[in-house]
């Protein structure tokens, strides 16, 4: 086959012809998904490249189809030209209107993705097929720079918007909590058991779904075994690819608070077999947030959808095609949460041990915050402290972060109660433990007394 040569015009419709194609399966896509997933599970790729592929492949499929006529897909099969591509990607940019690196790493991917079906699958060249050019960057640097340019009204709104965004109430987060409680009652199973672990993970350490899907028990390195969960001591390792490119710089250790320590301990000795393994190991937790708590994806039969709305008057505040809570809310939850304890604890003898008094102590609390979130510029805040090993510093963290999580557990019960396990709801519930006490003023509430 005769390979067309472009023109230089890399911004135009025309440098792309119907000519060169390739008639492939769609299903050639789900098993090249599938090989990234077994990757992954065996270690041959970091969360970030597996995210990287996985995202790619599929934001090419989602708009190769959109902008395909549908008798171009009869049968399992797709015909794709050069032309197919660029449309399909312009069609992103418009939509989604993405940042020139993200672009650039989702045509490399895709790209890759192709070379790797069309030779183990028809042992044939992309670079003889369709060609390499249409995923070059340049060729859309046009429609990329249009993509930014809105007008000052539509600036405003997106940006109204997003503050919008920023704010998650209470009632919200106990919401979700209630769902969750939903999801256990109607879909008993392991998925939304590991669903309520990560829920607790990310509530209670706000970290981001990479981190937690990331998480293992125990790391094999040769013949050594590590804990990144070390339940002895209560201390999380998160492996953060965005702090550092350096493997040494990018793991935070979180004190963790003794209520999840107890969940964990609990589902560790039920359900995890082998700790080397992934707790979690979805494709995407942030995907499989959305999917368990969007109602109408939780729950795909309408009447049994619709008798939960009729029976709970709460979750009519919450459009059934929407998600209820996602991964990234639960971390700003956190963060804001954070914020405002700060002002709270500047005055108490441990915060001034560790981080002085007033304006001083504030600015300390706010990058240990940015720390425990993950964030650079806690990392280089601590940067010369060990917190696991020094233990002038150790046994002060670990009383701090108790303290500001024992805050924001009093804030979301009852309702975080419902979603414990029973083993920890009957401790709390004796209120004679030390994984977490009632305050006095919750501790006589008939609301507690209802779940003896």
């Amino acid at each position: 086959m005769r390979r067309k040569v472009f023109s230089h015009q890399k911004d135009s419709l025309e440098s792309f012809t119907d000519t060169d194609a390739v008639i492939i399966m769609l299903s050639d896509f789900d098993e090249y998904k599938e090989e990234l997933v077994k990757q992954r599970q065996n270690g041959q790729l970091t969360v970030g490249a597996f995210q990287n592929k996985s995202s790619a492949i599929n934001v090419f499929i989602e708009y190769l189809l959109k902008t395909k006529n549908p008798e171009q897909t009869t049968n399992g099969e797709i015909k794709i030209t050069a032309r197919d591509v660029y449309v399909a990607f312009n069609e992103y940019i418009k939509e989604r209107r993405p940042a020139r690196h993200t672009l650039q790493t989702y045509l490399y991917y895709t790209r890759k993705a192709l070379e790797h079906i069309l030779l183990k699958k028809y042992n044939l060249l992309l670079s003889k097929t369709l060609g390499i050019e249409v995923f070059d960057i340049d060729f859309y640097l046009t429609q990329l720079s249009k993509s930014t340019l809105r007008s000052k009204g539509s600036q405003l709104k997106a940006f109204k918007k997003k503050e919008e965004s920023k704010v998650i109430s209470d009632e919200r987060v106990k919401d979700a909590l209630k769902w969750l409680a939903i999801l256990r009652q109607e879909r008993d199973s392991m998925a939304v058991e590991k669903l309520r672990l990560a829920t607790l993970i990310v509530l209670l350490t706000g970290a981001r779904g990479t981190e937690v899907n990331d998480l293992q028990f125990e790391v094999r390195v040769n013949e050594e075994v590590l804990k990144q969960i070390d339940l002895r001591k209560g201390i999380i390792y998160f492996h953060r690819k965005k702090l550092k490119a350096d493997d040494d710089k990018n793991f935070t250790p979180v004190f963790i608070h003794p209520l999840l320590i107890e969940e964990l301990k609990i589902f560790k000795k039920k359900h995890i077999l082998d700790p080397t393994q992934p707790i979690f190991g979805y494709y995407s937790l942030d995907k499989t947030f959305k999917n368990f708590y969007t109602p109408n994806r939780a729950f795909k039969k309408r009447t049994q959808l619709e008798n939960l709305y009729r029976k709970y008057e709460w979750l009519r505040n919450y459009e059934p095609q929407k998600p209820i809570i996602t991964v990234k809310m639960f971390r700003k939850y956190f963060d804001s949460y954070l914020q405002d304890k700060i002002f709270e604890l500047t005055g108490e003898r441990t915060v001034t041990t560790l981080f002085g008094k007033g304006l001083e102590a504030l600015d300390k609390m706010r990058r240990y915050k940015n720390y425990l979130l993950g964030r650079a510029e806690g990392v280089d805040f601590l940067h010369y402290i060990s917190i696991t090993e020094d233990k002038r510093y150790s046994s002060k963290l670990k009383k701090l972060n108790k303290m500001l999580i024992d805050g924001l557990i009093d804030k979301l019960m009852p309702e975080l109660l419902y979603v414990l396990s029973e083993e920890t709801r009957t401790k709390i519930l004796s209120n004679n433990s030390e994984v977490w006490k009632f305050s006095e003023s919750l501790s006589d509430s008939p609301l507690y007394s209802h779940y003896g």
